[in-house]
């Protein structure tokens, strides 16, 4: 009945989580903004290969050392917008969630005033992140079907790792103004001590956003054969404000767990569902 009961709150936590997003529609737009300047990042490194640039592609079609470089350059910048507007959402949500009355610049001054170390953990992240995608790689392009299996389980532990270190990640940088090390020991910690509610919470979300997701696809194909053109940008912009919403959300779970974990008990919103405090397997009222 644990297990069940862990998965309930989770879908619960998922709910309220997106509830918030609606109540605080900057957070929505935080994300929004992420992902434009993320689109600009993408385009901006594929646009020298795209247009054959002499010093990004060889004449073989290989790519320069000088490519290489910039795609680096554009990766890490990438890794450093995700990470500041996540710190603004998460600085918003935790106003939200103790009781204050966020506005759109609050997040913003937040995650400005922690630049500096943002930009650290940005491309500490990225390089993990491109890492973990060598691996990958890696073990996708083996010939040696032992040196395959070993890379798949290298790159499995290690991201599985990296996702335990880094959740509480950003709550303990923004909110707590630790340092990199300092936050990476902080995270694993409050990880531990609510692991099944941040399992099932991320599950939740992203189960709810598949049930809002099927009927807009469906939507989207309707329209296309009848409207042509509008159906597809229909499409775009519903499916796009979907992803937006429910990263929003996801970042929202985090800091409730994180409030969770630091003050013994739910965020007041939390409480008002039912959800009061509790321990893994066990949901107790209070």
């Amino acid at each position: 009945m644990g297990f069940f009961a862990t998965i309930g709150r989770g879908w619960k936590m998922s709910k309220l989580s997106m509830s918030v997003v609606g109540k605080d529609p900057e957070l929505l737009v935080y994300m929004i903004l992420a992902g434009v300047m993320s689109l600009v990042c993408l385009v901006g490194m594929g646009l020298p290969q795209f247009m054959e640039m002499d010093w990004a592609v060889n004449a073989d079609g290989s790519f320069t050392p000088a490519y290489y470089g910039f795609t680096f350059v554009g990766y890490m910048l990438l890794s450093i917008v995700v990470v500041f507007w996540n710190c603004a959402i998460i600085a918003n949500a935790n106003i939200r969630l103790t009781g204050g009355d966020p506005k759109f610049a609050d997040g913003v001054n937040a995650a400005l005033k922690r630049l500096p170390i943002i930009i650290a953990w940005g491309i500490i992240a990225g390089t993990v992140g491109l890492l973990l995608k060598a691996l990958e790689g890696a073990a996708r392009d083996a010939d040696n079907g032992a040196l395959r299996v070993l890379a798949v389980a290298i790159q499995l532990i290690g991201g599985f790792a990296w996702f335990v270190m880094t959740f509480f990640m950003i709550p303990h940088l923004i909110l707590e103004g630790q340092s990199v090390g300092d936050a990476l020991k902080s995270s694993k910690t409050t990880f531990f001590s609510t692991w099944g509610e941040n399992i099932s919470s991320g599950l939740g979300i992203g189960l709810i956003a598949f049930l809002i997701g099927v009927p807009l696809v469906l939507v989207t194909i309707v329209l296309t054969v009848a409207l042509g053109p509008f159906g597809l940008l229909f499409g775009a912009l519903s499916i796009g404000l979907l992803i937006a919403w429910a990263n929003a959300a996801e970042q929202v779970a985090v800091v409730a767990l994180y409030r969770f974990a630091k003050d013994g008990q739910m965020p007041q919103l939390y409480q008002d569902a039912g959800m009061k405090t509790y321990t893994f397997g066990q949901a107790q009222g209070v």
